[in-house]
Formats: C-alpha cells, sequence, structure tokens
C-alpha cells in the first residue's frame, strides 16, 4: 500500500469521530438533551443529506483553488465550530437554535469536503484497485467505529449530564485536528479534469449517469423518511441504554468488516451495481423486524437488525462510493457534484415531510392481545416496502458488469447445498452506456469468488 493510500485510510479513521457524532443515536442523545422534538430532530439529521445540495458549486471552487488537499482540509476545518456547543453547554443554554446553526455551518462545509474528497482520491486510487482498496479502507474504519461509538455510548451513560456531552463533543474535536494534520503529507495531483459549471450541459446529456443520481436521489429521500427515529424510538420510546446500543452496533461492525472484504472482492469481479443491488434487498428487510422493537422483543430485534445490517449496508456503502466513478463518462468533480446534489435533493425532500410523519404515527399505540405496537413501527414497515421499490430504479443503471441478484443468489445457495452451479459468465448481461454499435457477446467466465 502507497504512503498515500495509507494517510487516506489514517485521515478517514479519525474523521470518523464526527461522523459519529453527527449521525445517529450520538447525535440523537445530543439533540434531546437540546429539547429536540420529532420535526426537529427529522430536518437536523438530515443536514449532511440536504447540504450535499451545494456540491453543485463545488467544481467551480476547485477550479478556482486548483489544490484540492488544502481546500479539503479548509473545508474539514469548520467541524471545529462544535466548540460553540461545548461553551454552550459549559454556560447552561440548551437552546436548539445554537446545536441547529452549529451543525448547519459545519455540516455545509463537511458537504463541499465531499466533493473535494472524491475528486482527489479518484486521482490518487487506479481504478483497477478501488474495490479492494475500498474494502479495507472500510474494515478499518469500522474498526475505529466499534472503539470510538462504544467510547461515546459509554461516557453519555456513565458520566453525569452535561459533562458527558462535553467530553463526547471535547473527544471529537481532537480526532478533527488529528485528522487535518495527517492530511498534510498526502500529494495533490494535478487536475485532470477543470470541473466548470459548463460540464453541467455534457453531465446532463448522460442519460445512464442520469439514473444513477434519480437513484441516489430516491434512496436518500426513503431512508431520510425515517433515518433518525430508528434511535429516537429506541431512546424516547423504549429507554434503552446507550450502552445496550453499542453492543448491538458492535455486532453489526463487525459483521460489516467481514463483509467489506468478502463484497470489495466480489464487486471488482461482478461489478458494484450487483452489489448495491444485492445490498439494498437486504437491509430492505431490516425495517420490518422493527415491528419486534418493543417493551418485550427489542433485544431479539436488536440482534437480528445488527446481522442483517451488518451484511447489507457494508454492500450499500462500498458500492456507493464507486458507483458514480464506473457510471460517469470520466472522472469529473461536477459528476460528482450532480450525484451529490441529486442526492441532497431527495434528503431534503424526505427529511422535511418524515418528521411530520413520524410525529403522527408516535401519537398511536395499540396492542394485538398483550402485544404492544408503536404507531412508529407501522412507519418502519412503510420503509421495508420503499426501500424494496428502489431495486429496480438502480437494476436500471447500466454498467460494464453486472450479475442479477437472482442468479447471483442462486449460485450462492447452490454452493451452499452443494450442488452443481449454473456458471456465471462476467458478460452475462453486458450493460455500458458508452457502447454506440452493438458488440458482440464473448462468453468468459468470470473465476469464482468462492
Amino acid at each position: 500500500m502507497t504512503k498515500n493510500e495509507s494517510l487516506l485510510i489514517v485521515e478517514g479513521i479519525f474523521s470518523n469521530f464526527y461522523f459519529i457524532l453527527t449521525q445517529g443515536v450520538v447525535f440523537t442523545s445530543i439533540a434531546l438533551f437540546f429539547n429536540f422534538n420529532e420535526v426537529l430532530l427529522g430536518i437536523t439529521a438530515a443536514f449532511p443529506m440536504v447540504f450535499q445540495l451545494l456540491q453543485i458549486v463545488t467544481p467551480s471552487i476547485i477550479e478556482k483553488f486548483k489544490h484540492r488537499k488544502r481546500l479539503l482540509m479548509l473545508f474539514n476545518s469548520f467541524k471545529l465550530l462544535w466548540f460553540v456547543v461545548v461553551i454552550s453547554i459549559m454556560l447552561g443554554k440548551k437552546s436548539p437554535v445554537i446545536l441547529i446553526l452549529t451543525f448547519a455551518i459545519s455540516q455545509a462545509f463537511t458537504s463541499l469536503a465531499g466533493n473535494t474528497w472524491s475528486s482527489l482520491v479518484s486521482d490518487i486510487i487506479p481504478s483497477e484497485k478501488r474495490g479492494r482498496y475500498f474494502g479495507i479502507r472500510s474494515v478499518l474504519i469500522s474498526f475505529s467505529t466499534l472503539l470510538i461509538f462504544y467510547l461515546f455510548s459509554y461516557i453519555i451513560d456513565n458520566v453525569p449530564e452535561p459533562y458527558n456531552y462535553i467530553y463526547v463533543i471535547s473527544i471529537t474535536l481532537i480526532g478533527t485536528i488529528l485528522g487535518l494534520i495527517s492530511l498534510i503529507p498526502v500529494d495533490d495531483p494535478p487536475l485532470k479534469s477543470l470541473g466548470t459549471i459548463s460540464e453541467l450541459k455534457e453531465v446532463f446529456s448522460e442519460k445512464n449517469f442520469l439514473k444513477l443520481a434519480f437513484a441516489n436521489m430516491y434512496w436518500n429521500f426513503i431512508l431520510l423518511l425515517t433515518a433518525p427515529f430508528f434511535s429516537y424510538h429506541q431512546l424516547k420510546n423504549l429507554h434503552i441504554p446507550m450502552t445496550y446500543i453499542s453492543y448491538a452496533t458492535i455486532v453489526m461492525t463487525l459483521i460489516s468488516m467481514l463483509f467489506y472484504f468478502i463484497w470489495g472482492k466480489m464487486s471488482d469481479k461482478l461489478g458494484n451495481k450487483t452489489i448495491m443491488v444485492s445490498g439494498i434487498l437486504i437491509v430492505s428487510f431490516t425495517p420490518f423486524i422493527w415491528i419486534l422493537m418493543n417493551e418485550k422483543y427489542w433485544p431479539i430485534a436488536m440482534g437480528l437488525d445488527a446481522v442483517i445490517s451488518g451484511i447489507g449496508w457494508a454492500a450499500i456503502n462500498l458500492s456507493l462510493l464507486i458507483l458514480p466513478m464506473e457510471a460517469a463518462k470520466r472522472i469529473s468533480p461536477m459528476y460528482f457534484a450532480v450525484f451529490g446534489f441529486f442526492g441532497g435533493l431527495g434528503g431534503l425532500i424526505g427529511s422535511l415531510s418524515g418528521g411530520y410523519f413520524a410525529a403522527i404515527f408516535n401519537k398511536y399505540n395499540f396492542y394485538i392481545n398483550d402485544y404492544h405496537i408503536f404507531g412508529i413501527q407501522i412507519y418502519f414497515v412503510i420503509e421495508g416496502i420503499l426501500r424494496l421499490l428502489a431495486i429496480p430504479i438502480f437494476a436500471s443503471v447500466k454498467t460494464q458488469k453486472y450479475v442479477s441478484p437472482t442468479l447471483f443468489v442462486f449460485n450462492v445457495l447452490n454452493v451452499i447445498s452443494r450442488r452443481p452451479t449454473q456458471k456465471i459468465y462476467e458478460n452475462a448481461k453486458i450493460e455500458s452506456a458508452y457502447i454506440l454499435k452493438k458488440v458482440p457477446l464473448k462468453k468468459e467466465r468470470v473465476k469464482r469468488w468462492w
């Protein structure tokens, strides 16, 4: 592994402190401390998605600034604004406005950093090794998630308020500073393509890439409808301790670490769309499991959710990193900007409506015999159905490598049962947005991943 590749992994690990702080159950706990209701929680928890809308201007900034590494460090430095929240807590000020403004500003610049990072990394990591590299990187970052999330959960549960939140945010600030330092030795290769606004016409002429962008918009829309309310239900309705939630997260992360290796190896052979569609199919079943998430059966629900989510989200997270690089006609910041813009637009629509829907569903409770069902659990079931509808949308995106999930699962089951398998061919379904003439199919079998 090269120096740049190693440093980018280190930077990802330190950046993970901020990610864990601002997404999921840790942020939900902080938001409840600042007296958030369902609507405010839905809107602010969506900021990481919503501010992706700003990525549309990032290519112009990159073109004028030219030095992507320095620009990335500048954008990431705005995460340090969270010291305002620390001061606010120390002064006894728990106004939701303070948390909202701090989070909004820091997340806006973090979103600008995302496109800059993608542009820089796409020029540093060769295309033929991205699947394996991002698989390894994701495993190591997942391992850091184990440690960081457990540390934050332990502090929140065992240190008296408000010092628990002061400690958690302060540790995040230290991690952010170390992440900035780790970027200093990274090389900053010259731009191969400038992402000017004039490239927008080119991007919008690529119908296949727009399919992927719209698929990303739909995916973020349905995710943000319910994303912040899974942990909200655990903390607010069931009063599950953060430490218990961290145990489930540790199990999920360990499984993800294993499957990042598996999915990464398979993606280089079968294509990232195969992995993406398979991942969506898997995680579509997790919201249905949450019908068990009541006072009596929540340990079973948490265990099942951790296992299935660990497998499915590893596939999705890995694929979303690489799919835009595969679907783009060429590597350009504008392609990443459009992809992020549509994703942010979907997240914005989902978050603005999700909070209101969650508030409505959460008002209702009913029993089937002695089985307690919260209204918000029905909301989660609807989420599962909407996730399944994303499969044909992503499947319509054309890529050079693709094996349908049906054929993929069929072969896996055959291997498990030790029966002869149906041959999988790399060109069983060739799809490329860039082939202008019909190309005869070459029946070259892909080496089995097993």
